[in-house]
């Protein structure tokens, strides 16, 4: 899995970023170990869900992200806030202008990685204000809505936007007006709790939350209600919502004073929040926005200072702990960064710049939509992280992740091929260090001992059962001559096998070639003369077998007798 995100004057992280409900009701089985090419089998005990997005090889997201600058793609005009969807398997991109109060549309009809194609659909009779921020594109009984905020003081306003059943429209515009007691408002989130739509906004000059509720439809004209200052707000800029063991909570940058207000609401997103401060001080300048995700049960947070810098959260202790703040120091191509939701934004070179968290390609396949995924493997070592999300992009999604560590087979060798001289032993090693042996003779011990010729194989698994193997050829020197010539002259006239002169209890045994035994004699005995019974035995080919009575096997081949004048 790739993880992108879109910087633009303005920068935006794409979904994967921004997983914020975490439940135990999402829940699957796979081991902890595996060895490369093992067959991975995931059993999902999950709730039933409307969608599944499984990842078996996700991006990292505690590396810094690259950085790609793709310039204007087009009628950028001071772009503040961008938000991503996906329609029917194009991805949209709408971002608000805040110098003009117009909104561009980006269609990336390739995929996230491919340049977009751009549209200004311009202010709609100044119906969006100069000053826009927040937007949030949302479908609601197969209507597709954008809801844009912005605005200075007493002239700041929701407006929405009805695209009717495709992104692909030109959208009718309604001024909502000031709804809450709206003062600068910035950052903007909509969702839906027990068949009811909310949105949450925050007020910079206020340093207030306001909170619209729109009942059974984004349709309906919304009642507004301001909070009040929570938790020591201070030009509050950007914020995320996030849910953990069904508690949500909101964390907000606060520009003016350089740290993180967290908002606790209970479990439910329509209670009165109580708020604290988090720290940040030494590490925030002029914060504009803040993100948060979950890597296998570690969560992690992302800001970005107004000076081009984005920090690192880590919630090492948990999520209601202070977290510990890093700087990753300057992004590439960016220049008074303004705010993230599930997207990096930046200010005011009106350029989008495009971050990937690059994921791997070890796994067999990447990703499944199904309930139940398919068996998969990992042709590399490594710690890998399979996730799952449930009900992606509703109010419902939940989230879990675990590692997987992959172990590579055991290499090792048995040495090269070799040669032994006939009657002696050789002993074959398998090295140390291995769970178990198991050889081709059956036995199960580090080090063989063998005496005859043939391939011997082991096969040895390290602590993690990842097994290796490999095999040795032996083959025995006998010093048998394959040949003689009994003509008298002095030259191969008897067949000797001097190896065998000092075992006693040799046999030789020698066969024609319809498989008669011809004659039979001990390895101490004289050679053979290529006679039996005194008289020579036509020229032919003739086969023996010597049993050396050592417990090794039998030794076989064949001598041809030939006459020579």
């Amino acid at each position: 899995m790739k993880i992108i995100s879109y910087i633009a004057a303005l920068a935006f992280v794409y979904l994967y970023l921004n997983c914020p409900a975490v439940s135990s009701q999402a829940l699957f089985e796979a081991p902890d170990t595996v060895c490369i090419y093992d067959t991975v089998t995931i059993t999902n005990n999950s709730r039933p869900a409307s969608t599944y997005y499984w990842n078996f090889c996700t991006g990292n997201i505690i590396n810094t992200p690259q950085a790609e600058n793709l310039q204007n793609p087009g009628n950028l005009n001071g772009p503040s806030f961008l938000d991503i969807v996906e329609d029917n398997g194009t991805y949209y991109a709408f971002i608000t202008n805040q110098t003009d109060g117009t909104i561009s549309r980006y269609i990336f009809s390739e995929g996230l990685l491919s340049e977009p194609v751009s549209q200004n659909l311009g202010n709609f009779g100044s119906a969006i204000p100069v000053n826009a921020q927040g937007i949030r594109v949302i479908k609601d009984n197969n209507t597709w809505y954008a809801f844009i905020i912005g605005g200075q003081g007493v002239n700041s306003k929701i407006v929405r936007l009805n695209f009717g059943n495709s992104l692909d429209n030109y959208p009718t515009p309604l001024d909502l007006g000031n709804i809450g007691n709206l003062d600068s408002p910035t950052d903007l989130f909509m969702f839906k709790e027990n068949n009811y739509w909310y949105s949450y906004t925050v007020n910079y000059n206020s340093g207030t939350i306001s909170r619209l509720n729109f009942g059974n439809s984004l349709n309906n004209r919304p009642n507004g209600l301001n909070l009040g200052n929570i938790g020591n707000l201070n030009g509050p800029a950007g914020f995320i919502l996030w849910r953990e063991n069904d508690i949500w909570y909101l964390f907000v940058a606060n520009s003016n004073s350089n740290n993180i207000t967290r908002l606790e609401f209970g479990s439910s997103l329509s209670n009165i929040p109580e708020g604290e401060t988090i720290g940040g001080e030494d590490f925030l300048d002029q914060p504009a926005d803040i993100v948060l995700s979950k890597d296998c049960n570690i969560i992690f947070g992302y800001i970005l200072n107004d000076n081009n810098n984005i920090v690192r959260l880590d919630f090492n202790a948990g999520i209601l702990e202070e977290p510990e703040f890093t700087s990753l120091g300057a992004m590439d191509n960016l220049e008074n960064p303004r705010s993230f939701s599930e997207v990096f934004r930046i200010g005011d070179n009106s350029t989008l710049t495009r971050l990937l968290l690059t994921g791997c390609n070890n796994s067999s396949i990447s990703s499944s939509d199904e309930r139940n995924p398919p068996d998969i493997f990992y042709d590399s070592p490594g710690v890998y992280k399979i996730s799952l999300v449930l009900d992606e992009g509703t109010i419902d999604q939940e989230y879990y992740c675990k590692n997987i560590y992959v172990f590579n087979n055991p290499e090792f060798r048995l040495g090269n091929d070799t040669t032994i001289a006939l009657g002696t032993d050789l002993l074959i090693d398998a090295g140390s260090g291995y769970s178990s042996y198991y050889w081709s003779t059956g036995e199960t011990g580090q080090v063989i001992e063998v005496n005859s010729g043939g391939v011997y194989s082991v096969t040895v698994s390290n602590e993690y059962g990842c097994p290796g193997s490999d095999e040795l050829e032996v083959t025995v020197d006998t010093g048998i001559p394959n040949f003689i010539t009994p003509n008298g002259d002095g030259y191969n006239d008897t067949w000797e096998l001097p190896l065998l002169r000092d075992n006693d209890n040799s046999v030789i045994k020698i066969f024609d070639r319809f498989g008669n035994l011809i004659i039979s004699y001990k390895g101490t005995d004289r050679g053979w003369d290529g006679t039996v019974n005194g008289k020579l035995v036509n020229p032919d080919t003739y086969w023996y077998i010597i049993d050396l009575k050592n417990g090794s096997g039998p030794v076989k081949g064949n001598i041809t007798v030939k006459y020579q004048r």
